[in-house]
């Protein structure tokens, strides 16, 4: 079953991050005005791969291959202590965080944002 979950800026409504587990891979999406300016990989929910499968199209959205995979989180559910924090002092950062332990970064125009976790 896919989770699709929706994190609003209260102080900028016009940003929002989505984190979409579609039970093969989990992204998290960073939108601005109904369009995703930014996105990064969080974890696989299906087997990770030892090869990229980035040159198939028809296999988006990507699992990461086992080389660029530091760590696999647990898949999230409804149970899942995630939180994003909104910096908007320099630039728009959404930093997500899963219990106290930042998981990523978002910024517009990263593609892909940053994370300890690949």
């Amino acid at each position: 079953m896919a989770i699709l979950t929706k994190y609003v800026s209260k102080d900028r409504p016009e940003f929002a991050v989505y984190i979409e587990d579609d039970d093969k891979v989990c992204y998290a999406y960073l939108w601005k005005e109904k369009k995703i300016v930014g996105d990064i990989w969080l974890y696989n929910s299906a087997p990770t791969p030892s090869e990229p499968e980035w040159h198939q199209k028809e296999n988006l959205p990507f699992l990461n291959a086992a080389e660029f995979v530091n760590e696999n989180l647990e898949p999230f559910n409804a149970w899942s202590p995630v939180e994003v924090i909104w910096d908007f002092s320099e630039e728009i950062v959404a930093n997500i965080f899963q219990g106290s332990r930042l998981i990523a970064k978002l910024t517009e125009g990263s593609c892909l944002g940053w994370s300890p976790l690949k």
